[in-house]
């Protein structure tokens, strides 16, 4: 046996030996995972390795190990747990891995949390608030903030911004600013009296993340202003004005001054002084500002014053201001002084309003004019005279009337003067007023005052003044004149016509004028002397105008006028030069025709004088002596035939012929007329050409090439005649097309050229050809010109090359994935001509993107060589994103064409189509709002967010796909939730814009406080590459059931629905918030008075997730008295909130039980009365157990025959009620009676069978029911029966009815 073990030991030592334990890899010491990290994400993997290949288990442990869940057969570790740096950021766990056969291997591996922007900002030591005097300097600090974030890095630096300030005017809004470290400075002045004297200024902070920056929640500093003294008292009432006789007694109040304090929050006493005065009359109480009388008034002293005094009163405060000087502040008080009557008026030699009403100023007497037999209410004249009493109102009113020796010749205005007034005399009879009866009149002017009586009188001396009462007057009504027409300026028509006047002095003075006939001023008059003479001869022509009448006027020195009629007769004289009628302007052909006109003339002179008698003449010219001219009729003629070409060609066939027209009068006067005479020509000469023969040379393939010119010359003048005609004839012609051009002075000539669309062949014959060209006027002519022309093809290299097709067809290159000098296309070229030497060039590079032409952003993608090879030129330039599609646009060079043909072919296009490759990982398109959920008025499915991404690739690999990664919940407190299956997301897009729309699967628990915190992953799905993906967090702030409001209306719910829009867009308006409206409902037993019959409950919410409470609603309904208004007239009578709805129901609830336990004793008290009212039958109630006693005894077996009678005491045999069908039973009733305890009850005496609650509760109130007292018969006895008989008796469901029952016993 031994030996067999030494045998084995060696066998068990190799199969020890022979498997080897596992070893962990050497990277599993230290795993950085960041704390974003998703949770059910892969963290990393556990590796380790068996030299044996056995299969392993991986697990771990320690302290830590929750925060992953290991998978034991592949050792991949997903995070269980959320991480979080703040909280830990580096940690330990054991892993370890077994092979199921050596001892498990174990090792210590560190965990390090990586930080992530996770935390937003938190304000400390909040609220805020300061207070600040009015006069704070600009740039003063007001209030330091600090906010801390307990990320790392840039994610827990931390900036402020000043995101509103209330009141939210444009100029507040600048009125603070916050330094980096939260330091607020103020930016402008402050005012207690003018501005706000109270601010609140509306602070955010946030991170310096560069990827994912996060916001603190929005924090208020409340900022008060302390009002100071700073500002000077100021006058209520202003301005000042009162009012004093000015008989009025010294001491006498006149006016009150009131002040109110500048500073409205202080309010110091002042005190009065009057520092400035026109007139010393008045002082002031320097406690309360009252103005009294301190002197004698008199209101005449203030005429010039306005009838006021005015004073400067100063109100001094008591105490100085913050300056350290006296605050104070000055006004004006106006008092009129009013009139009594003291005066008499009195008359001033003065025009108003240049017066002076001194005492010394008075006047008695007074002078002026008046033209005899002036018209009534005619003023005298020089008469300055002014009435007046210092008096005012009705104390300065009188009457004046006139008196003396004159006065029924005049009378006075005005006849009534207030205070003052211009006096004036008018003429009131105009007989009594004569120059020649009396010369100067006297009256007197009396002013009585209408209340006192004082009266004053003055004396007036008019003089009477002559008047003008005789015209002029001539010795005839008309006189003939005789002047010759054109005569010198000056000359004397007539000096013997005279007016005459009886008047004397300047009244009989006369004056002459023409005054009609004289419009053009041809004559003139001697002002004074009356003398006609001429003006202007010039103007005087018989010919025109042979007479004139003109009317003379003579004036005297009073305007009285007289007149007479003058007629001038002009004479004549030779002043008129004979006049042609006509022009003449004469045709005629060269040789054949003859010339005959005659001259037509006349004179305007008188006729049958040798002033108007006229001769012809011919003057001398190159052409006159061709031609005769009779002097008598003009008859003109030629005397031999007309040649053109014998006329000077630059003449163009014209004879100009001048002719001389005279009169017999001296001295002669004469005109000249010009005759042209037109020599027509004639065709009479052939066309000549310059050359007999003419060669052209032209190369081949020239489309209507220029062969050249050929000219030709014809003699004849006009045109008409010399212009020529050349066409082509002989084999070929049609091939050539000639243009004619007309040179002028009978030169033309012809260019030749191919037909526009043919050209030569230098190798298809005829290349050359023989033509004759033709000269032939295109009218009627002598003869046709000709000569020879020959045309020679010369031979040219005239071909063109062309790209072949096959060699454009599209290739296909991947972006970022070619290698440079890759051959991508090869291009080629053919050219017909012998000697051709062809090469590929590169014109330009077109880059596209979607159709749309993107600039130059490829150009150096590839490249082209001469030999039509097209190469990578820059591999990893190549973008699909950038340019999708490169088109080189190519040409084929001849470089051995013939100058003048194309050397290259037309331009051809390679495209070349790049492919996409999923190089861009999705990108989120920023938010531009903020979202918000009221989880009471959430329904499943309904959609509460939405992102939106791009992915810069296309096609399939553009095509994303969003996901929800994690869900977490951030209290108000900051803890933290995590939650699964509340919200999903749905991809849909439009365009390049994906959208994902966020809706809640669930309903969301309305009592959370907080925010959801969404990872939203997009994720693009290619065919070929491994997806990209991109991750955000989007924050849905919640607003809970505490912000519920209710509104109460006085109206109907269905009209209060109907004003639901109107209620929300005034609601908005007023708020500046997003109004949920949850319900619309009538408010049951709504009946008192100032309560509403409809209730609507709603949430204001602001887009950052706040909303407003019950006092800012209020608050913000009062300021706005215009949105107030709307609603009132809506029907709003109240506004609640959530809390004071269920306080208001509690309180409903509560008066319910009351009243209910009221109704519970009363029905006690009832129950009471009706159980004594029942110890009346409890006799025979005990009859009935006697009864039942006697029944016991009853023989079994015999049964009771006839009807049992529902309520009373009969039974069958078994002792049981046959109308319950229930068996016999014992009930053990006993009691004080001498009954034994077999007597059997009726249950038919029970008042009602019925229970209304359940199994249970009667059990245990059974049970805990004391014991029956011997009064309380009845109740005993069923409580026995029931205990005796439970097993056997049929149980009577409580709550059910046995019709079959009636209560009979109460």
């Amino acid at each position: 046996m031994a030996w067999r073990l030494l045998v084995l030991l060696p066998c068990l030592l190799v199969s020890v030996h022979g498997n080897s334990a596992p070893r962990f890899g050497d990277n599993m010491t230290v795993v950085r995972l960041p704390e974003d990290m998703p949770e059910g994400t892969t963290a990393f993997w556990i590796i380790a390795t068996d030299p044996d290949n056995d299969p392993l288990i991986y697990e771990m442990s320690g302290r830590y190990s929750y925060f992953f869940d290991v998978n034991k057969d592949t050792g991949e570790t997903i995070l269980d747990s959320p991480l979080d740096y703040e909280t830990m950021f580096l940690f330990a766990v054991t892993i370890s891995v077994w092979d199921s056969v050596n001892p498990e291997v174990q090792k210590q591996l560190q965990i390090v949390v990586l930080d992530r922007n996770d935390n937003e900002p938190v304000f400390q030591n909040t609220p805020y608030s300061t207070s600040i005097n009015e006069t704070l300097p600009v740039g003063s600090q007001v209030y330091t903030v600090k906010a801390e974030d307990p990320d790392t890095g840039l994610g827990g630096v931390v900036n402020y911004t000043i995101l509103e300030v209330l009141p939210n005017t444009a100029e507040n809004q600048n009125l603070f600013s916050i330094l980096p470290n939260g330091t607020i400075i103020l930016e402008g002045p402050l005012s207690y009296n003018n501005k706000s004297t109270f601010y609140q200024v509306k602070l955010q902070s946030c991170d310096q993340d560069e990827e994912k920056p996060l916001c603190s929640q929005v924090v208020f500093l409340t900022v008060t202003v302390i009002d100071l003294p700073d500002l000077d008292p100021e006058f209520l009432q202003e301005p000042y004005t009162a009012s004093v006789g000015e008989d009025a007694v010294v001491g006498t109040s006149v006016l009150t001054l009131k002040t109110v304090d500048g500073d409205k929050g202080i309010n110091d006493p002042v005190k009065f002084s009057i520092s400035n005065s026109t007139r010393p009359w008045f002082n002031i109480s320097e406690e309360d500002g009252v103005i009294e009388v301190s002197h004698p008034l008199d209101r005449e002293l203030l005429l010039d014053e306005d009838e006021e005094v005015l004073l400067e009163v100063t109100a001094t405060e008591i105490h100085l201001n913050i300056y350290g000087q006296e605050a104070k502040a000055r006004t004006w008080v106006t008092i009129r002084v009013t009139d009594v009557n003291d005066h008499t008026p009195q008359f001033y030699n003065c025009t108003l309003p240049d017066c002076d009403f001194s005492d010394d100023k008075v006047v008695s007497t007074f002078s002026g004019y008046v033209a005899e037999h002036s018209s009534a209410r005619v003023p005298v004249s020089d008469l300055s005279m002014v009435a007046y009493d210092p008096d005012k109102g009705l104390n300065g009113t009188f009457l004046l009337s006139l008196s003396g020796p004159d006065h029924m010749a005049f009378t006075v205005s005005p006849e009534k003067v207030v205070n003052t007034g211009e006096v004036q005399v008018l003429v009131w009879q105009s007989n009594l007023v004569d120059f020649e009866v009396k010369q100067t009149m006297e009256i007197e002017i009396i002013a009585n005052d209408s209340n006192s009586h004082m009266a004053s009188t003055a004396k007036i001396i008019i003089y009477v003044e002559d008047i003008n009462d005789h015209a002029p007057e001539f010795s005839e009504s008309q006189y003939i004149l005789y002047v010759y027409e054109h005569c010198p300026d000056g000359t004397v028509v007539t000096n013997d016509i005279k007016a005459t006047d009886p008047d004397t002095d300047w009244r009989g003075r006369i004056t002459y004028q023409l005054v009609s006939g004289n419009s053009a001023g041809i004559f003139q008059v001697n002002f004074s002397s009356g003398e006609i003479t001429v003006k202007n001869g010039s103007l005087l022509d018989r010919e025109l105008q042979s007479v004139y009448y003109l009317t003379l006027l003579a004036m005297d020195g009073g305007n009285l006028t007289g007149s007479t009629l003058l007629q001038i007769v002009l004479l004549d004289i030779n002043d008129q030069a004979p006049v042609v009628t006509g022009s003449y302007n004469i045709f005629v052909k060269e040789v054949t025709d003859d010339v005959s006109v005659t001259i037509q003339a006349y004179d305007n002179d008188e006729p049958n004088t040798n002033n108007s008698e006229i001769r012809f003449k011919l003057l001398p010219g190159p052409y006159s002596n061709n031609f005769t001219l009779d002097p008598v009729t003009g008859l003109l003629t030629n005397q031999g035939p007309l040649d053109r070409e014998a006329i000077d060609p630059d003449l163009s066939g014209k004879i100009v012929l001048t002719v001389l027209v005279h009169d017999l009068g001296i001295p002669s006067l004469s005109t000249t007329v010009n005759v042209t005479i037109n020599v027509e020509d004639i065709n009479d000469n052939m066309p000549v050409f310059v050359q007999t023969t003419y060669e052209f040379h032209v190369k081949e393939r020239e489309k209507g090439a220029y062969l050249g010119l050929v000219e030709a010359w014809d003699a004849d003048q006009t045109e008409v005649n010399n212009r020529v005609t050349f066409t082509l004839t002989g084999n070929g012609a049609s091939n050539f097309v000639i243009r004619s051009t007309f040179l002028g002075s009978g030169w033309n000539q012809a260019d030749l050229s191919l037909v526009s669309d043919v050209s030569l062949d230098y190798e298809t014959p005829p290349s050359n050809f023989t033509l004759t060209v033709l000269a032939q006027n295109p009218v009627e002519s002598e003869g046709t010109g000709s000569a020879t022309v020959l045309v020679i093809t010369d031979d040219v290299n005239d071909e063109a090359p062309s790209i072949l097709a096959s060699s454009l067809e599209e290739v296909s290159v991947f972006e970022h994935r070619g290698n440079d000098d890759e051959l991508v296309a090869h291009v080629e070229a053919q050219d017909p001509d012998t000697d051709a030497l062809l090469e590929i060039r590169l014109q330009d590079i077109g880059c596209f993107k979607k159709g749309v032409n993107v600039g130059i952003v490829c150009q150096d993608w590839f490249r082209l060589v001469p030999n039509g090879s097209v190469y990578i030129n820059d591999g990893l330039a190549i973008d699909y994103e950038v340019c999708d599609l490169v088109s080189l646009l190519l040409q084929a060079w001849d470089l051995h064409t013939a100058e003048g043909f194309p050397a290259n072919s037309p331009n051809e296009t390679l495209p070349i189509a790049i492919l996409d490759v999923n190089d861009h990982p999705p990108q989120f398109l920023p938010l531009d709002e903020t979202f918000v959920v009221i989880p009471e008025i959430l329904t499943p499915n309904q959609q509460v967010a939405s992102v939106k991404a791009t992915d810069e690739d296309d096609g399939v690999n553009a095509v994303l796909s969003f996901f929800i990664d994690w869900v977490e919940f951030i209290s108000k407190d900051g803890s933290r939730m995590t939650f699964e299956g509340l919200f999903r997301i749905k991809s849909s897009s439009e365009g390049d814009i994906y959208t994902g729309s966020i809706e809640v699967v669930t309903s969301l628990d309305s009592y959370l406080q907080g925010t959801y915190q969404l990872t939203i992953r997009a994720q693009d799905n290619p065919s070929e590459d491994s997806p990209l993906a991109t991750n955000t967090s989007l924050n849905l702030f919640t607003v809970d059931e505490t912000h519920r409001l209710r509104l109460e209306f006085s109206s109907e719910a269905a009209e209060v629905g109907g004003n639901a829009n109107v209620i929300r867009a005034a609601l908005m308006a007023a708020t500046k918030t997003t109004v949920y409206i949850v319900s619309i409902k009538e408010i049951e037993g709504a009946t008192s008075r100032g309560r509403g019959l409809t209730y609507m409950d709603a949430y204001f919410v602001y887009s950052n997730g706040t909303a407003l409470t019950l006092n800012d609603l209020n608050l913000y309904i009062r300021e706005d008295q215009e949105v107030l208004a709307t609603l009132l007239q809506l029907g709003l009578v109240v506004i609640g909130s959530g809390e004071e709805i269920k306080q208001d129901k509690d309180k409903e609830y509560l008066s319910i039980i009351a009243g209910l336990g009221g109704a519970l004793i009363l029905l006690i008290i009832i129950m009471t009365i009706s159980l004594v009212c029942t110890r009346k039958s409890y006799q025979r109630k005990l009859r009935a157990v006697k009864a039942a006693k006697e029944a016991k005894k009853t023989v079994p077996g015999s049964n009771l025959q006839g009807l049992i009678i529902p309520g009373t005491n009969l039974f069958n045999s078994e002792k049981a009620n046959p109308i319950l069908n229930l068996s016999s039973m014992d009930l053990g009733f006993e009691s004080l009676s001498s009954h034994n305890e077999d007597d059997v009850a009726s249950i038919n005496s029970l008042d009602e069978n019925k229970v209304d609650m359940d199994d249970t509760d009667v059990g245990k109130k059974h049970k805990e029911k004391p014991e029956l007292t011997d009064s309380e018969l009845l109740t005993m006895v069923l409580k026995d029966g029931k205990d005796k008989n439970q097993k056997d008796k049929p149980v009577l469901k409580l709550g059910e009815v046995n019709m079959g029952l009636d209560t009979t016993d109460l």
